[in-house]
């Protein structure tokens, strides 16, 4: 800054002048061009001058400078406030500060300026006339000093001594709001107002410690207006809390909100949020999100994902999310930009990993269709299978994992293991593989796959038309399911490719946005009651922002009966009555409330939990006394709790498909599968 050099400039462009300048002083500039006027023409003599009283000279003190290294960067100048109009009054155990906060410059009434004491940690904001009045605890007012903070000003401290004295801060400090914060977040705009991420915005180098604190919504806490300036030992939050950080413990009813790190435990019944770093274990129902790091473990029911590095593990029941993965993730669908680490799940996204469809032929089954999702060094593969012969069918699916050992780009050998459930007649058959799989490149993206395989396959019996080789012999006695033990073979032939980068700017989800849609549902159930499912349902869709939506829905269901099997199971008695359980169809209006995780811009995952209203129970006992009277008696929880696992894909014309899982618990294991085809719009 003190260097000396010359210009001479007439109607030069005030970029190149500054380029002279650094020419002469080997260093760079580094400015913003949106809030510069780099075009402006300038006319300028300076002979041996220091480059600081130049720079003065040229943007006539609008701008500040900082010296790094060799850089001198350019920031416009903040503006400066003033306190005008103070006063004190005292009130028994309590005095308060009043006066009103103003451009120094211009005399403006400055509103949304954030007051606050550091010590008793009060704070207020000023109102749309700049006025302001902050009540402090009984004390020695040659030790307060209140600061008032806002958004492109500098700070500005006033300090109570002898006599009152306003005193600038000599440190320029230069406003850089980073959107990376949880108040940028959909879930922080909205569990926060207005008046705190204001706040929140004013107050940006200031923060205290404290051993506890106590909220029942943000705001509404045991540090009053602060409280998101205060990093606590134990925080508890009876319903959500809005802190700067926990270094020990956090219990959230419903959530819990921290604006830079948490170290040790974290649990909500909903979810919680991190601005900064998350060391330990975080635990949420529904999601757990970190803007930066993650050094521990993330356990939800629907969702984690962390913007920066994992290093530990990420289990969530439907979608995992990191940039760089050095960890474990295990969730039904896994997304990471780069992994060391180990996804494992149906669907791995990773965007320095691969994709691989394979269609193969083995010993017991001639049609065979996995996917395989992940990295060389670790991949998921989902499996289905099926036996093509009238005489001798057979059906599976199931999961699998493996690695490849890489010979070449070309050549490479996979080593994997996998467990299928199969149907021969019943769904209580099990089948253990354990295989290696020579790999061998034809083209860019096909190859061949070939080798031997060991079975392990544990089997109740082939009905009739199914495979022969699970038959059992008329004298079987045994406890359990008889086993087979073989080595077989497995070759087939493979499409693979890579995940490519995200490039493109994807269309952002807004926290505004809310869609109404109706749906068609039709499927399959089984246990009881059994053969096919039909229903519809209303739901409203609210998008969180990022990747994640809420649902609400209701609905109609209605599951037949197959009415050519022989009903139910019989008991008789010593005495001659007969108790005979028969099923009924079933028909019900579920509500439910859920999540999407969505992997892109269309393609989602969702959890609902939820309860089914019956409108009848579907099972009835038939009991039959020795005199022929009958009696007829429903029976069953009508109204059971449900959960549903659902994947689909979202048009750009409003329609939707995909697929649902359903499962009433607690009523005698009614389970579904769906096929769903909805159409929504925008609100």
């Amino acid at each position: 800054m003190e260097k000396p050099v010359s210009i001479a400039a007439t109607d030069q462009r005030l970029s190149t002048v500054l380029t002279n300048i650094s020419r002469q002083g080997g260093f760079h500039f580094s400015y913003s061009g949106k809030n510069f006027p780099k075009d402006s023409l300038v006319t300028f003599i300076a002979n041996n001058q220091a480059v600081s009283k130049i720079l003065k000279q040229l943007l006539n003190n609008r701008y500040e400078f900082e010296e790094r290294r060799n850089y001198i960067i350019i920031t416009p100048a903040l503006q400066r406030l003033s306190f005008i109009n103070t006063d004190v009054n005292s009130d028994n155990n309590t005095y308060s500060i009043s006066g009103v906060i103003v451009n120094e410059t211009t005399g403006e009434r400055l509103m949304n300026t954030s007051v606050y004491e550091k010590e008793q940690l009060v704070s207020t904001m000023s109102d749309e006339h700049g006025y302001f009045k902050l009540k402090l605890r009984s004390g020695s007012l040659n030790q307060v000093r209140i600061i008032a903070s806002k958004y492109a000003y500098r700070d500005t401290s006033l300090n109570f001594l002898n006599t009152v004295v306003i005193a600038n801060r000599t440190r320029a400090r230069v406003f850089q709001h980073d959107t990376k914060t949880v108040e940028a977040t959909a879930l922080g705009r909205f569990f926060t107002t207005a008046a705190q991420r204001i706040q929140s915005i004013n107050i940006q180098d200031f923060f205290a410690n404290r051993p506890y604190q106590v909220s029942i919504i943000p705001g509404l806490s045991s540090h009053g207006a602060l409280s998101s300036q205060v990093i606590n030992k134990f925080s508890l939050n009876l319903a959500g809390g809005y802190t700067a950080g926990v270094d020990g413990l956090e219990f959230g009813g419903l959530f819990n909100i921290n604006k830079r790190n948490t170290r040790y435990l974290q649990l909500a019944g909903i979810f919680n949020l991190v601005g900064g770093k998350v060391t330990g274990l975080q635990l949420a129902g529904v999601s757990n999100q970190a803007l930066d790091t993650l050094k521990g473990i993330q356990i939800s029911g629907f969702i984690n994902k962390t913007d920066s590095e994992v290093s530990g593990l990420q289990v969530a029941v439907l979608n995992n999310k990191a940039h760089m993965l050095k960890g474990v993730q295990v969730g039904i669908v896994n997304v990471a930009d780069t992994s060391q680490g180990a996804s494992i799940g149906l669907i791995n996204i990773i965007r320095n990993g691969f994709y691989k469809i394979t269609y193969s032929a083995n010993n017991l089954t001639n049609t065979n269709v996995s996917l395989k999702t992940g990295t060389h060094g670790f991949y998921s593969n989902l499996l289905l299978g099926a036996n093509i012969n009238a005489h001798n069918k057979m059906y599976s699916f199931g999961f699998g994992v493996g690695h490849d050992f890489m010979f070449s780009d070309h050549i490479y050998l996979s080593a994997e293991a996998a467990y299928q459930f199969a149907f021969t007649g019943s769904m209580d058959d099990r089948w253990a593989q354990a295989k290696l799989l020579l790999n061998m490149q034809l083209a860019k993206n096909v190859s061949l796959v070939a080798g031997p395989t060991y079975n392990k396959y544990s089997f109740t019996g082939s009905g009739e038309g199914y495979q022969s080789k699970f038959k059992l012999s008329g004298d079987y006695r045994g406890a359990g399911n008889p086993v087979k033990r073989w080595i077989g073979w497995e070759a087939g032939i493979a499409f693979n490719s890579v995940f490519k980068p995200v490039t493109e700017i994807k269309k952002a989800r807004r926290s505004k946005d809310l869609f109404l849609g109706i749906a068609a549902l039709a499927g399959w159930a089984w246990d009881s009651p059994s053969t096919y499912v039909l229903g519809s349902e209303l739901f409203m869709q609210k998008d969180f922002g990022d990747s994640m939506s809420g649902t609400l829905s209701a609905g109609y269901v209605y599951h037949a009966v197959d009415n050519n099997l022989p009903g139910g199971s019989f008991i008789t008695y010593p005495d001659g009555k007969t108790d005979e359980y028969l099923e009924v169809e079933y028909k019900a209006i579920p509500l439910k409330a859920g999540i999407r995780a969505y992997t892109g811009t269309r393609f989602f995952f969702a959890g609902e939990l939820g309860v089914s209203l019956g409108l009848n129970k579907s099972s009835i006992l038939k009991t039959t006394y020795p005199n022929g009277t009958v009696a007829q008696i429903q029976y069953g929880s009508k109204n059971p709790f449900l959960y549903a696992i659902s994947a689909g894909y979202s048009f750009n014309n409003g329609l939707e498909t995909g697929i649902k899982f359903e499962d009433y618990i607690s009523f005698k294991n009614i389970k579904q599968f769906n096929l769903r085809v909805a159409y929504r719009f925008k609100l």
